[in-house]
Order: structure tokens, then C-alpha cells, then sequence
């Protein structure tokens, strides 16, 4: 044999082991052994230099698994590879150029080597000005290092180039949340999760949106479609969006002043015989429900609550708007204590009732408001829109904070 064929021979041998190798670590792979796909992987570099399945899936494996720097290594090599027209792979398998520096870009992105991965995201452009991916990509890099105008020039050319992508309008939703444009976030998500409907994120950045725009129930919407589907975003969500009132109860198992079953001219020695005494005083309470896990110094700080008579089409009119006379018992404007349990999320606000001289005190419990204006958890401000609550509305609405 002579050294020509000998050469040629040993080439094909090395081919051929390198294309076993590559089968090892599809099987790895498969069965979710990384460590022997890598292995295997980097047996098949080594009999193949140029072997661009290889070094591609190297940089993605190390690239999940967050090893930036391997995976900035094996992605520069396809690079190299591929642009090298004498070690150049065209088959249809192989990652093009334009692929290659996606990924390079990828992988420098997530290493936050912002001005490298910016250069291949660019390099990606001028080799396929028509595909949307690496001006997409782009646009979700400026959107990360806040350059949100620049962004937004991106996705707009992006959608331009893939009007039916969901993923676009995705990135595009998130960039006007990000400029507080909230409205104009939640047409491009709406149309994302048109376009994509088992989209998370995009349920997430929508709920962001309403949440801006103060719709509460959109809000509610996303979040329940995040409980079910992407645990991590539904406690994201929650965390960003403001609390609420959503209930009060409205009989005495836990409470000891009814609040919906009694209207107005209810003596209120109902609520405990001790108040037939005249001048006498007790302390009843009432429990109200939060939408959400809250602050519990703010919860039990009694400034924070204000306790009011009905006075508008939502709470209902104390007294039925007849003028408050002698006989009506006075109103304390804040609680006399706030209990709270964070494992119901529930308040108990307690507040004293005090009869008057003649012993006739009556009161109104249908139509008094219990109000809130301390804060969740997360330091989130309660929703302004669903803040106060009484028996009337049993459901919650606006601050209501005026004694009539």
C-alpha cells in the first residue's frame, strides 16, 4: 500500500471513529447520561477535527448546564469550521455559518460578554438579512441590558420578518413593560398568545401588563393559568401584583359581629347581651379575607385599617342615607386590634361597640366598611380598587373611607 492510500486509509478509519463516537453520545444523550455524551462527543472531535455535530452539541450541552466558557469554546470552533471554505461542512445537517455565530452569540450572551455577542448577532445579519432569529436574538440582548429604544428597533424589524411568530410579539410585549407602555404591551401579548397559545412567559409578562393598567381580573386570569402550568412565574407574578380584599365573613363562626345578615336600626346589644347596660362597652370582630400572603406588621398595625359608614352605590348606604341620629352608635375610625393568620390569610379586626346612656345604641353592620391601606409580603401596596369591603357588597371595591 502505498503512502497516498495508507493516508487515505487511516483518514477513513479515524472517519469511521469518530462517527461511532457520535452514536455513543446520541445514546447518552437519550438517556440523559450529559457526562457520557460529552465524553463520547469530545472522543469524536479528537479522531474528527472538523466534526461540526460535535462541537455544536458540545456547546449545547455545556450551554444548559451553564458552562459558558466551554461552551464560548466548542461554539468558536464550528465558527471556525464553518467559515473556513477548505473545512467547511455543507450538508444539510450541519449548522450554517449564520447558525453557528446564533450560537456563539447565545453562549457569549449568557456570560454577559455583551459587545462579543453583539458582534455575532450582527455577523448572523449580514449573512441572512431575511431571517428573523438573529434580530430577534438581538432585540432580547438589548432588552437585558436595558437599551430598551434600541429593542424595540429590533423586534419591529423582527416582526416584519416573522409576522406570524409568537415569540416575537413575546419579546416585543416585554420591552414596552419594561417602558411602563402597558397598553402597548398587552396588545402584543394578546396577539403572542394567540399566535402561541401554551406560551408561560407570555402569560406572565400579560399579567405584568394588566397588572400596570390596573385590571385586576386580567391579572387574576394570567395568574391562574400560571398556577397550573409554571409554578416559578405564578410566584413571580404574585409577588409584582397588588393585594386585595376578596372576602369578609358574613356569620359568626369566626366572627362575633355579623356583618350582612343585620341592616340598619340593629340594637346593638345583639351582639352581646352585656351591651343592655347603659354606657356599657364590648369588643366584637369581624374576619376579612386577602387574596394574597401579607406583611404581618403591616396587617396588625391598626392605623394602617379605618372602619367607615357606607356611603356610596358599592358599599351601600348606611342607615339607608337617613341623617345619623342620637340612638346611632358611635363609630370607632380604626380598629381597637388586627389579628392576622398568614396560614388562612385572614384578619380578625376587632373594634369595640359602646352603648349610649338611654341603652338604645342601634347600628348599621350591613352597610360598615372595613378599609386597608398597608401593604402584601412582597412590600406591595394593596389594589386601591379592591381595598374595602362590607356585608352589603360581600365583595370587595374602593377605598371608602368617610364617617357620614
Amino acid at each position: 500500500m502505498g503512502l497516498s492510500a495508507a493516508y487515505q486509509s487511516a483518514q477513513t478509519s479515524r472517519a469511521q471513529s469518530a462517527q461511532y463516537a457520535i452514536a455513543v453520545a446520541s445514546t447518552a444523550l437519550s438517556d440523559g447520561n450529559y457526562d457520557k455524551a460529552i465524553k463520547a462527543f469530545k472522543t469524536a472531535a479528537a479522531f474528527d477535527t472538523t466534526n461540526t455535530t460535535a462541537y455544536n452539541y458540545l456547546g449545547k450541552i455545556y450551554l444548559a448546564q451553564g458552562k459558558t466558557d466551554d461552551a464560548i469554546k466548542a461554539f468558536t470552533q464550528l465558527v471556525n469550521i464553518q467559515s473556513n471554505t477548505s473545512t467547511k461542512d455543507s450538508s444539510t445537517s450541519a449548522p450554517t455559518l449564520e447558525e453557528a455565530k446564533i450560537s456563539l452569540g447565545n453562549a457569549y450572551l449568557q456570560a454577559k460578554q455583551y459587545d462579543k455577542s453583539e458582534k455575532q448577532f450582527k455577523d448572523a445579519i449580514k449573512l441572512a438579512p431575511r431571517d428573523s432569529l438573529p434580530v430577534y436574538t438581538l432585540g432580547q440582548q438589548y432588552l437585558a441590558q436595558g437599551r430598551l429604544t434600541e429593542s424595540l428597533t429590533q423586534l419591529e424589524k423582527a416582526k416584519s420578518l416573522a409576522p406570524k411568530d409568537g415569540n416575537v410579539y413575546y419579546a416585543l410585549g416585554a420591552v414596552y413593560n419594561a417602558q411602563g407602555n402597558y397598553m402597548e404591551a398587552a396588545t402584543a401579548l394578546q396577539t403572542s398568545l394567540q399566535l402561541k397559545s401554551d406560551f408561560p412567559e407570555a402569560n406572565y409578562e400579560l399579567g405584568v401588563a394588566y397588572n400596570g393598567l390596573n385590571y385586576t381580573e386580567g391579572v387574576q386570569e394570567q395568574q391562574a393559568i400560571l398556577d397550573s402550568s409554571d409554578a416559578t412565574l405564578a410566584s413571580q407574578l404574585s409577588a409584582i401584583t397588588r393585594p386585595q380584599i376578596v372576602g369578609i365573613e358574613e356569620d359568626n363562626i369566626k366572627s362575633t359581629f355579623a356583618t350582612s345578615l343585620l341592616g340598619a336600626g340593629t340594637p346593638i346589644w345583639l351582639f352581646d347581651t352585656s351591651l343592655t347596660t347603659p354606657n356599657s362597652s364590648k369588643t366584637v370582630s369581624t374576619v376579612i379575607q386577602f387574596s394574597k400572603e401579607m406583611d404581618f406588621d403591616s396587617v396588625t398595625n391598626i392605623s394602617n385599617w379605618s372602619i367607615s359608614r357606607g356611603n356610596n352605590s358599592k358599599s351601600g348606604y348606611y342607615n339607608y342615607s337617613l341623617p345619623i341620629s342620637s340612638s346611632d352608635a358611635y363609630i370607632p375610625p380604626t380598629p381597637e386590634s388586627v389579628s392576622y393568620d398568614s396560614t388562612t390569610g385572614e384578619a380578625t379586626v376587632s373594634f369595640r361597640l359602646s352603648q349610649n346612656s338611654n341603652g338604645d345604641a342601634k347600628i348599621d353592620p350591613m352597610h360598615l366598611v372595613f378599609t386597608f391601606y398597608g401593604e402584601d409580603a412582597y412590600g406591595q401596596t394593596m389594589d386601591l380598587t379592591a381595598n374595602s369591603i362590607d356585608g352589603y357588597a360581600s365583595a370587595p371595591f374602593g377605598s371608602v373611607d368617610t364617617l357620614v
